[in-house]
């Protein structure tokens, strides 16, 4: 009866709600802190190459990507950050939050699809000049971000599948960091729509 009485390992070394939640806002605001600085290198390579346009080859004739596939890739981010959004508030609320938070999944992946789509449709490669190249490199690794943020989402939408029951009254840890993350994320991804498809 004794060693029934003793608590286990793994509660002995779980961490306190609080604290888990805490370490979760941290690690997203160094992670977002991170990604706003790989992705400001983009942003410089733009704009040096676009200024030397060395043998007028920054951007040659029919270095062009389709403008629909931009359009319908950043529309899908946004609208997933914000539906994202929405069910992290919807669950610090105590109202139903699993409905947004798949839409938020789906949403973001068929961007990612939508990515590859255009891929199999730009009628250049990254060896194509300045732009092309990095127009090819910003797009991937932003859609690699993507979908590494999505696993995020997924976790998120499974536990509140698992625990749909107590839906109105369950928040999962980490809920709001990662929102926040997303969103900065998608903004990165309406930047790069601008600069990649508008300037």
């Amino acid at each position: 009866m004794a060693d029934a009485a003793q608590p286990s390992v793994d509660d002995v070394l779980a961490e306190s709600p609080e604290l888990e939640e805490r370490i979760h806002r941290t690690g997203f605001r160094i992670l977002a802190s991170a990604t706003i600085m790989f992705f400001l290198g983009f942003v410089f390579a733009y704009f040096y190459l676009r200024s030397l346009n060395n043998a007028h080859m920054w951007r040659p004739d029919g270095v062009d990507p389709p403008q629909g596939y931009g359009a319908v890739i950043v529309a899908a981010f946004v609208l997933s950050a914000a539906s994202f959004a929405y069910a992290a508030r919807s669950a610090r609320a105590g109202r139903a939050w699993v409905v947004p938070a798949g839409v938020s999944l789906v949403l973001g992946l068929a961007g990612c699809v939508v990515q590859a789509f255009e891929y199999a449709h730009i009628p250049f490669g990254p060896q194509s000049g300045g732009y092309a190249s990095v127009f090819i490199c910003w797009t991937a690794l932003y859609v690699v971000c993507v979908l590494l943020t999505m696993y995020r989402v997924e976790t998120i939408f499974a536990a509140g599948v698992r625990n749909r029951r107590q839906e109105d009254g369950y928040e999962p840890i980490g809920f709001g960091s990662g929102s926040y993350y997303w969103t900065l994320l998608a903004g990165i991804g309406v930047l790069a729509y601008v600069i990649l498809y508008l300037v």
